[in-house]
C-alpha cells in the first residue's frame, strides 16, 4: 500500500502525501513485514544481556561461556519445539519467545552456581550440584508447568500458544539443565579453588593473624606479676 500510494500523480515529489490509505490490518501487515529481522535482533541482544549477568551473578568469567552457548541452544530447541506443535511466528509467539530467554535462563544459572559453589573434581562437583541444587530447580519448572495447565483447557487461540509454549520451556529447560548441562560440566567443566574454600581460607588466614598478633592472657598475667614483685 505505501507503493500504491507513492505512485500516485499526485503524491509525486512531495514527503507529506496528501493522498493515502489506512486500515487497521496494515498494522499486522507492517509486523510481518519487520518480524523476522526484529525477532534476530531480541534474540541476540537477550543473549547478550543474559551473558553480561552471569559475569555479574557469577564470579567467574567461564560462567558465561557456558550460558550463552546454553542459552542459545535452549532457545532454538524451544522455536523447533514450537513449529512441531503448530505454532507460527505471530505476535503472541514473538512475545512469548523474548520472554522465554529470561525464564530459560534459571534452569541453568542456579545449577551453574551451585557448581561453582562447591569443591572437589568435577565428577564430585556434578554429584554435590545435583544433589543440593536439582530438586529444587526441578520442582521450580514442575510448579511453573502446574501454573499454566488450566490454559490448556481454554479455546483461544492466544492461551493455547502461551501454554504450548511454557510446556517446550519447562520440558526443554529442565532437559538440559539436570541433564545435558552436568553431563557437560562432568567432561569438560572448569577445575579451580571453590567459592566456599576460598572464603574458608580466608577465615582461617584472618583467624590465625588475629591469635599471632594478641599476646596470651596468661603471658600478660606473669608479666604482671612480675612486675608487681620487683
Amino acid at each position: 500500500q505505501r507503493d500504491v500510494c507513492e505512485d500516485q500523480p499526485i503524491n509525486k515529489g512531495k514527503d507529506d502525501w496528501p493522498f493515502f490509505t489506512y486500515a487497521a490490518v496494515y498494522l499486522i501487515w507492517e509486523f510481518y513485514s519487520v518480524a523476522v529481522g526484529e525477532l534476530i535482533f531480541t534474540t541476540i541482544l537477550g543473549v547478550i544481556s543474559v551473558a553480561f549477568i552471569t559475569l555479574v551473578a557469577i564470579p567467574h568469567w567461564t560462567a558465561a561461556l557456558f550460558v550463552a552457548p546454553f542459552i542459545t541452544i535452549l532457545y532454538i530447541d524451544l522455536m523447533g519445539f514450537l513449529q512441531y506443535v503448530g505454532v507460527h511466528i505471530n505476535a503472541v509467539s514473538y512475545i512469548a519467545l523474548v520472554m522465554s530467554i529470561g525464564l530459560l535462563v534459571d534452569f541453568l544459572i542456579h545449577i551453574l552456581l551451585r557448581y561453582y559453589e562447591v569443591s572437589g573434581d568435577r565428577r564430585t562437583r556434578v554429584i554435590e550440584m545435583l544433589r543440593t541444587m536439582g530438586s529444587s530447580v526441578f520442582l521450580g519448572g514442575l510448579s511453573t508447568f502446574l501454573g499454566v495447565i488450566p490454559l490448556a483447557f481454554s479455546t483461544s487461540d492466544i492461551f493455547s500458544t502461551i501454554f504450548k509454549t511454557f510446556v517446550g520451556l519447562v520440558v526443554l529447560g529442565i532437559g538440559h539443565g539436570l541433564v545435558l548441562m552436568p553431563v557437560i560440566l562432568s567432561m569438560c567443566g572448569p577445575e579451580f579453588k571453590s567459592m566456599e574454600s576460598s572464603s574458608e581460607g580466608d577465615d582461617a588466614s584472618d583467624a590465625k593473624d588475629l591469635s599471632q598478633g594478641s599476646p596470651e592472657p596468661e603471658e600478660e598475667a606473669n608479666g604482671e606479676d612480675q612486675s608487681h614483685g620487683e
